[in-house]
């Protein structure tokens, strides 16, 4: 692994959602072993996957690297590319405006909120009416400017619980269209409640939306998912580490 500070964190995430990152780097939207990936013949996946995930964070974290390097055409570098060149890339693809001094986070959100808004284009008023729910939105007309109205003004007021509900939306989402499941969570939280109602008929109606994207290129159907995968652990491991500090 080439060192990078900005997935130091995957030590400390929990092993489903290691394991939902590991699927992506390996496994293709039908399940079958990626042609280039090499994760799955080493001891490390061998004796770690899928239970043991934290122990193999730095190989997880070195595949990613190559696969961010096959993006920007250098595939015969050693390690790949850091993390943070990789976002950036996957920005570039999305269509997604940022700043060269943009944090890791920010970057990641900017991403994450084009998706929101991009699935909220394709929502009914019945939908836009269970997202305000699950996002717990303060807004009554189901418009879907007002509602991306609100929604940027509640983030703008520090909302780090809303956004870490869009973050886990948007990795379910992505879950859904690319593994055939929603993302491994534990009910009876909030984030928990979200990822519930995103499992049922509105999950699977916007997960629809994903083929949109042009992922023509094979190494950003590994990079974009991974990266929305990473940005998600990284809300939740910022959440937790916020409830310690404060506790």
């Amino acid at each position: 692994m080439k060192y990078d500070k900005n997935l130091l964190f995957l030590a400390e995430c929990r092993n489903e959602d290691l394991r939902t990152l590991t699927d992506y780097l390996t496994h293709d939207a039908k399940g079958e072993i990626r042609m280039a990936e090499q994760l799955t013949d080493t001891d490390a996946y061998l004796y770690n996957y899928p239970h043991n995930m934290r122990n193999m964070w730095r190989e997880i974290a070195d595949e990613l690297q190559r696969y961010g390097g096959n993006t920007i055409v250098n595939c015969f570098r050693k390690h790949g590319v850091s993390y943070r060149v990789i976002v950036r890339d996957v920005c570039k693809k999305m269509r997604v405006a940022y700043s060269e001094q943009d944090t890791i986070e920010a970057l990641e959100e900017r991403l994450l909120r084009k998706m929101l808004a991009d699935a909220i284009e394709r929502m009914n008023t019945k939908e836009l009416g269970e997202l305000v729910e699950a996002l717990d939105i303060p807004v009554k007309d189901l418009r879907k400017q007002c509602v991306m109205a609100s929604l940027q003004l509640l983030l703008r007021k520090g909302g780090g619980v809303v956004a870490s509900r869009i973050a886990m939306f948007t990795a379910n989402m992505v879950s859904r269209m690319m593994l055939g499941h929603g993302l491994w969570v534990f009910g009876g939280n909030a984030l928990g409640k979200v990822a519930g109602v995103f499992s049922g008929p509105l999950g699977w109606a916007l997960t629809a939306g994903w083929a949109a994207y042009d992922l023509s290129a094979p190494a950003y159907r590994v990079t974009i998912p991974c990266v929305i995968q990473i940005a998600y652990m990284r809300s939740v491991y910022n959440q937790s580490s916020w409830k310690v500090l404060t506790a």
